[in-house]
């Protein structure tokens, strides 16, 4: 059986869905400095939030409002989830939904029963703690407090995305998952203090630690608020050591450091995170045309990624014991 096939179901065990990067679809883009500079707009200068149009069913029928400068990257493409971080950067966001599935307040299961993976190794007590400790931060996010539309489900991993042997630092995983609700699922289950929650599949939020498997086969295309973000799905990674996650391959390009790993550190202590939004691709084209609506699940989870001060969370997690 293939590693990742592994991985696949071990995952299930923790969370009941999966998912591939939202953003693969989007990628072959390139990220600057001027995604940063678009997204915080100019200091000091309030913004109105943006109008949002009434959408039909999840994905919405109409553009959100009428088309306007996206933000493009050095090679010219353009990012098209920009409207989706953007919206969720403004203090004054509406957070209420556009229909009355995506306006109904959706269950939010906010710990880990359990975690999978390997966990019989030294390390995993203390390491669970600092992951455990993700998800009140994470959920403390406008996106998701009082989450509507959406329910919550999260899942907790011990291992290597392509699995293998545990290495010196100790690989994890944090995700929540956002089921969008529908009030006209039978199978929707309404709980005593009014919340929904309908089963199947919807996008997660994948919050990893010392996972090389995430940093090997991707490129570094540029920063953002001090993080590196990578092709293929806008990954952000984390740092927290002194060691380059990437270093020259000699041609031109970039490939993981071998020796990011430092063996002298504990290996409970974090020392790099990535973060992305998984979801299939079905998406892409209602994304392009700003027809998902930014209060859905997928547009809450994406407004989390951009607008989370990670390094922030890593330096506060990784001081738990």
């Amino acid at each position: 059986m293939k590693p990742r096939l592994l991985l696949a179901i071990a995952l299930a065990a923790s969370q009941p869905a999966s998912a591939n990067d939202f953003l693969n679809g989007l990628a072959k883009q390139a990220i600057n400095s001027a995604f940063q500079k678009v997204l915080a707009g100019q200091p000091g200068t309030p913004r109105p939030a943006p109008a949002v149009a009434a959408a039909s069913g999840a994905a919405g029928g109409a553009p959100l409002a009428p088309p306007r400068a996206r933000i493009r990257f050095d090679e010219g493409a353009i990012f098209y989830a920009d409207y989706m971080a953007d919206y969720w950067s403004r203090p004054d966001a509406v957070t209420r939904g556009t229909t009355p599935s995506a306006d109904a307040p959706g269950n939010i299961v906010a710990m880990p029963s359990r975690f999978g993976g390997k966990l019989n190794q030294p390390g995993v007590a203390e390491m669970r703690r600092k992951l455990e400790a993700v998800f009140p931060r994470v959920l403390a996010h406008p996106a998701l407090a009082n989450i509507r539309g959406a329910s919550l489900r999260p899942g907790a991993y011990f291992g290597h995305g392509r699995g293998g042997p545990m290495g010196h630092a100790l690989p994890g995983k944090a995700s929540l998952i956002a089921y969008p609700v529908n009030l006209a699922d039978p199978l929707t289950q309404k709980f005593p203090d009014g919340t929904f929650h309908t089963p199947g599949e919807g996008p997660s939020l994948v919050i990893s630690v010392n996972d090389t498997d995430e940093l090997a086969g991707r490129q570094p295309v540029g920063t953002r608020n001090g993080m590196t973000v990578l092709r293929d799905g806008y990954m952000l990674a984390i740092s927290n050591t002194d060691r380059p996650l990437y270093v020259s391959d000699g041609s031109g390009g970039q490939v993981m450091n071998p020796d990011l790993i430092d063996t002298s550190r504990p290996r409970s202590d974090i020392q790099f995170m990535t973060v992305y939004v998984g979801r299939s691709s079905s998406e892409t084209s209602e994304i392009v045309h700003q027809r998902v609506h930014p209060t859905t699940n997928t547009g809450r989870l994406v407004g989390v990624l951009y607008n989370t001060d990670w390094r922030a969370l890593l330096q506060e997690v990784d001081g738990i014991r």
